[in-house]
This record gives structure tokens, sequence and C-alpha cells, in this order.
């Protein structure tokens, strides 16, 4: 499960690379997500790289990020057990 601020950031992220084609600068990171020291945003960036959200080649800048994953991960049987559980409801004697 992502922490709150990681989560808003890669969505932050995934929707302007999607709306403008470009992954956006750290100036325009600092005024989407309200935080105004980039060492927040860099630490948030370098743990979505950690767990495989994100690739950071060069981090000297914010434009060379590439998602890797735009999502959260569900937990592990979370969704097939979901699905499961409807089919179920239909299957059952």
């Amino acid at each position: 499960m992502l922490p709150d601020f990681e989560r808003k950031l890669l969505r932050i992220m995934y929707n302007y690379s999607l709306k403008y084609r470009k992954m956006p600068e750290m100036r325009e990171l600092q005024r989407l997500t309200g935080r105004h020291r980039s060492s927040e945003i860099e630490n948030a960036l370098l743990w979505l790289e950690n767990h495989h959200y994100i690739s950071w080649e060069n981090k000297s800048y914010t434009e060379s990020v590439r998602i890797v994953q735009g999502w959260e991960q569900e937990s592990e049987g979370g969704l097939e057990r979901e699905q499961r559980s409807r089919a179920e409801y239909w299957t059952r004697d």
C-alpha cells in the first residue's frame, strides 16, 4: 500500500504525463502537490523508484522520470478473492 503523499505524487505525474505528454518539472510538482521543499518530493520519488513504480535515470531533474506502474499494486489475492465471491453468489446452490 502506498503512503498518501507518494500515491498523490504518482497520480499527479501519471495524469500530467497523459495530458501534456511530458513529465512535470520540480517547480510544477511543488505547485501541484502543495509541498515547497524539493527534498520532500525527491524523497517520495526515491521511495517510488525503490518500490518499482517509477524509474529515474538522471536524478538531477524530474523530467527524466518514467512511470513503470501508474497505480497502486493490489494486495495478493485481493481482486481474485473478490471476483471469486461474486461468482459464488450466482453459482451456489
